[in-house]
């Protein structure tokens, strides 16, 4: 059978795109989506082998999720631990950076050494990747092989794997909202790395390890130059791609570091956390951020200064430890240094001495408000702002679930929800009917309702002791609470945030 070309391949083409369709359609989570996509894309290109795999920007790595075909020995069709080190291989860093697809074949002396040699390991000819995306930004990566026994995979072939990707993207968005809300509470929006907390808890850890065995642990820190002056120039998006072209090339460093996690503080300030490292593996962290970085666009470069617990003669601290990252990053910034500076605890600028990470003094209401600010920022589905904003909230009050509902017919129905404990009764519709009682305190400022108010049944139908409620037009968005008693102020809170979330 042909198409209008007469062609056979295209018409096998445009049969797996069809069938793709119909399949993902099916999936109803990540593993059984990525399942489906790898079988799939093996049948589509006639591959060997096909893996579906995932991009980890903290880490700077690749991880596999699934492989199928005829692999090779030593794989796995459901690794573990399969992962890639984005600095190690050109093309998927040229992939990860511009989003398209590209092939490479042993018997290509132009190949990169590297990519010829993954395809030797895996008893491969050819390979073909292309990007999976995620509101645009790239996700992971679709990769198929032929052997010797199939013909190569050519450059005739990416139109084709940026449609197939295309239809694995659109299913992975319909799979990953639920998980990426948990995420994001970690995520940066912009970037894809860590956020402040991820950053804060990780050293956290590391600091407890260096008290309880004496490992090692340091920090890099790194601010970004002339970054207003690039907004003013090119405008804030041309902004917002510097910085995110300063984020991926920490990433690609931080991929060389096992264990080691990159993030964004906030602004223009990125770090990275080393646990278990020294300081010379630090620097050399940090020599290689410095030398993917100077390709930023619009002008942009970045100061970057480097601390080690190994410095520090006295108690270790994670204030101390950032205080001194943070000195010797203002020190490299102030000096105009293209080297990374090391910290010198004898000379810490007592001004420069805040510690800019939990930041416990920090309000509800703040915290609210900056969730529901990087929510927006998104720009995804208002059900996942306001989990965002409820995932962090939580994080904040200890509540132990949170519901997020949309309002209909006097009636809010659960869309998405979370629960820390098994008997709370998280996908139950409750009645929001009228202007009075709870709904008209929770529409015009918040609620809180305890369990043994008999005209506000709803902690009860929870099964929780009470409940922070806040209505926003078709919104409602629900913290379930073991005590009331510390609750004061939070029905407000979580009014203010849902108005910032949702672009109010």
């Amino acid at each position: 059978m042909t198409d209008g070309s007469g062609s056979p391949v295209a018409d096998l083409r445009l049969a797996g795109l069809s069938r793709l369709a119909r399949t993902l359609a099916t999936a109803r989570s990540l593993p059984e989506l990525a399942e489906l996509a790898a079988e799939e894309a093996r049948f589509a290109f006639a591959g060997s082998t096909a893996s579906v795999s995932r991009l980890e920007r903290e880490h700077g790595l690749l991880r596999t999720l699934v492989n199928v075909g005829r692999l090779a020995e030593g794989e796995e069709r459901f690794p573990t631990d399969e992962v890639y080190r984005v600095a190690e291989y050109p093309l998927l860093q040229a992939m990860i950076g511009h989003a398209r697809p590209w092939t490479v074949r042993v018997d290509d002396p132009e190949a990169d050494p590297s990519e010829r040699a993954l395809l030797v390991r895996l008893g491969a000819q050819s390979g073909l990747a292309a990007p999976v995306l995620f509101e645009g930004r790239v996700w992971g990566e679709l990769f198929a092989t032929r052997d010797s026994r199939d013909t190569p995979f050519l450059d005739v072939d990416l139109a084709f794997a940026e449609a197939f990707a295309g239809l694995v993207s659109a299913g992975l968005a319909q799979v990953e909202h639920v998980s990426r809300v948990q995420r994001l509470a970690y995520e940066d929006p912009l970037t894809g790395l860590g956020n402040r907390r991820l950053v804060v808890e990780q050293l956290e850890r590391a600091v407890a390890r260096h008290h309880a065995d004496g490992a090692p642990v340091s920090l890099v820190m790194t601010d970004v130059n002339r970054l207003k002056q690039a907004n003013d120039r090119f405008g804030h998006e041309a902004g917002d791609r510097a910085l995110v072209a300063v984020a991926s090339a920490l990433s690609t460093a931080t991929g060389r570091v096992p264990g080691a996690v990159a993030g964004r503080l906030g602004g223009d300030e990125f770090c990275a956390v080393l646990p278990g490292y020294r300081l010379d593996v630090a620097l050399a962290l940090a020599e290689a951020f410095l030398r993917g970085a100077a390709d930023a666009p619009h002008g942009v470069g970045v100061a970057v200064g480097v601390a080690s617990s190994e410095l520090e003669g006295g108690p270790l601290t994670v204030e101390r430890l950032f205080a001194l990252a943070d000195g010797a990053q203002y020190e490299a910034k102030r000096s105009g240094a293209v080297r990374p500076v090391v910290a010198d605890p004898a000379t810490l600028r007592a001004e420069r001495r805040t510690y800019r990470g939990r930041e416990p003094e920090r309000s509800a209401l703040e915290v609210a408000l900056d969730a529901a600010a990087s929510a927006r920022s998104v720009a995804g589905r208002p059900e996942e702002r306001l989990a965002t904003l409820a995932t962090v909230l939580s994080g904040e009050c200890g509540a132990i679930g949170w519901v997020v509902s949309r309002v209909r017919d006097g009636a809010a129905l659960p869309v998405l929800h979370a629960a820390e404990r098994d008997g709370l009764l998280v996908a139950a519709s409750v009645p929001v009917g009228g202007v009075g009682g709870w709904p008209g305190r929770a529409r015009s400022h918040g609620a809180l309702v305890a369990a043994e108010d008999e005209d506000a049944p709803l902690a009860g139908v929870r099964g929780c002791v009470a409940v922070a409620v806040a209505i926003a037009g078709d919104w409602q968005v629900e913290l379930l609470l073991d005590s009331a008693a510390e609750a004061a102020g939070l029905p407000l809170v979580l009014r203010a945030g849902m108005a910032v979330a949702l672009g109010w």
